[in-house]
């Protein structure tokens, strides 16, 4: 019983660790660069994108599913805020933000209205085509260039602190607090898991399966959106072309985090974990002067890895219940 809870407090720091020592070997790499203040508030300011698509992206992959359209999410809903101000003359932060957050849950939701109601065969054909379907519509309507100039409601998102303390992170640790209680001690939170763990089982036990995966792709939508007006403040400016490896980091994050592919296995604080490495890790690069192409081959990497890692563990899980299955049937 003592290893047991070793190997399951080991499972769940796994990834915290890591990141630990991700950040000591380049503290000594960068010779301290790494570890300056200035450098730390900047990897906070760098995580809350990342981390809101990916709280977001972690109840998709709980169904099961996967939702390739995160990016353009992010980039659509913040267009429409942009082209709202700049095409009708709104200038209230108030209605730019609502508006933005409304957007992508009207986008999510239909990402999961293609597959309960038309009967889509797989998450990956109905969100990746929405995915080229909301990165030509945001290029659209803005003509394919920038909306700057933003109300400083909307900067304030992106820019300001509370102490020294970026306010965007903050942000996403009071987010990610409402998102674990949500999963861990609601009804719904426990329907997306028992979805994911095995989705016949829970539509035999009565739950609506499809009204579950219509609301996590919605929440996904909400949340790129949220991240896209995080990405409005920053830049003061809504780009067509935003975060197109954003959805690429979201899955990463969440598979670093300890998700799984297959479904009812994650949580949220391995997944804000595993965006903060994305974070470091990138951090860490320019510090050291890789090119952004390298970058890609590393992050490409450790995508691999984790994918790897959560197979063999499957595969380890599924073996250790065959051998439980057997004692209890010998005995």
């Amino acid at each position: 019983m003592k290893e047991k809870g070793i190997k399951s407090i080991i499972g769940k720091m796994g990834i915290l660790l890591a990141l630990i020592v991700v950040c000591v070997f380049l503290a000594i790499v960068t010779k301290g660069q790494f570890v300056t203040f200035n450098n730390i508030i900047n990897i906070l300011r760098q995580t809350p994108i990342v981390a809101l698509m990916a709280v977001g992206m972690l109840c998709v992959i709980l169904l099961g599913g996967i939702d390739l359209s995160a990016g353009s999410m992010l980039a659509f809903s913040s267009c429409c805020a942009g082209v709202l101000m700049q095409n009708f003359g709104i200038n209230n932060s108030f209605i730019l933000i609502v508006a933005c957050l409304l957007v992508g849950i009207l986008c999510g939701a239909f990402n999961g209205i293609l597959l309960t109601k038309l009967h889509l065969p797989h998450p990956f054909i109905a969100t990746l085509g929405m995915k080229n379907v909301l990165r030509g519509l945001a290029l659209l309507i803005t003509g394919a260039t920038a909306v700057a100039g933003f109300p400083e409601g909307v900067t304030f998102t992106g820019t300001a602190t509370v102490g020294v303390i970026p306010f965007s992170f903050i942000l996403v640790i009071i987010v990610y607090i409402i998102m674990h209680i949500f999963l861990t001690r609601t009804g719904l939170g426990r329907k997306i898991f028992s979805f994911g763990g095995n989705s016949e089982a829970a539509r035999l036990a009565g739950i609506n399966t499809d009204r579950v995966q219509i609301f996590c792709y919605a929440a996904s939508g909400f949340f790129c959106a949220m991240a896209g007006i995080v990405y409005m403040g920053r830049l003061n400016s809504a780009v067509p072309l935003a975060s197109l490896e954003g959805d690429t980091d979201a899955i990463a994050a969440c598979i670093i985090g300890g998700a799984s592919f297959l479904g009812g296995k994650g949580n949220v604080w391995g997944t804000l974990v595993g965006a903060m490495m994305i974070a470091v890790i990138r951090n860490g690069c320019d510090l050291m002067g890789i090119s952004s192409d390298l970058q890609q081959i590393v992050l490409g990497a450790i995508i691999i890895i984790a994918v790897f890692i959560d197979v063999v563990r499957g595969q380890m899980d599924a073996k250790a219940k065959r051998l439980a299955v057997a004692q209890n049937q010998a005995e």
